[in-house]
């Protein structure tokens, strides 16, 4: 019987081996599972994402800010929602800016802004994540809109803490 203790200590020294050997592998094929999967931002808005090239950014002026469609969601045929990132390209500070989204259908053009003002002014090169939607189903008459063909994001207009003003020169 001078041999048993030692085959229980060889057969506790094999199993926190093969324990250890266990845990190791499982927790590295977990890191290796979620770390190879792409990172998924969380969205903001519902619906299915609009068709590719039905929204943009108005390129031609060169403004104090750049935006930059982030999301957009599209539930019908009319209407598009859109999240909108803003960046100050000035070297000023911005307490207020006004973005419009213009929307364009066959017989219809129409416009709508969101204005955002600051309770601490908007430093340059600070970012900030806006939204604008929406869109018109039946125009003027009750006659039905067609499908939305364009939406547009224009700068509109941005007022600076030193009191200057930049406005949009010239519409599309």
């Amino acid at each position: 019987m001078k041999g048993a203790p030692d085959i229980r200590k060889v057969a506790i020294q094999m199993f926190s081996a093969l324990l250890t050997f266990l845990i190791g592998v499982s927790t590295s094929s977990v890191w290796f599972l979620t770390d190879s999967q792409p990172a998924r931002p969380f969205r903001f808005l519902s619906g299915p994402p609009c068709r590719e090239g039905l929204v943009s950014v108005e390129s031609h002026p060169v403004g104090p800010l750049r935006v930059t469609v982030s999301d957009t969601a599209c539930v019908n045929r009319q209407s598009a929602s859109v999240q909108f990132l803003v960046e100050n390209l000035s070297s000023k500070l911005i307490t207020k800016y006004e973005i419009h989204g213009v929307r364009t259908y066959d017989e219809l053009i129409y416009g709508s802004g969101v204005t955002t003002e600051f309770v601490e002014p908007f430093r340059p090169r600070q970012t900030q994540i806006g939204f604008l939607g929406g869109g018109v189903v039946k125009q003027s008459g009750g006659k039905p809109v067609s499908e939305l063909k364009n939406f547009q994001l224009v700068v509109w207009s941005v007022n600076f803490a030193d009191g200057t003003n930049w406005m949009r020169s010239s519409p599309n």
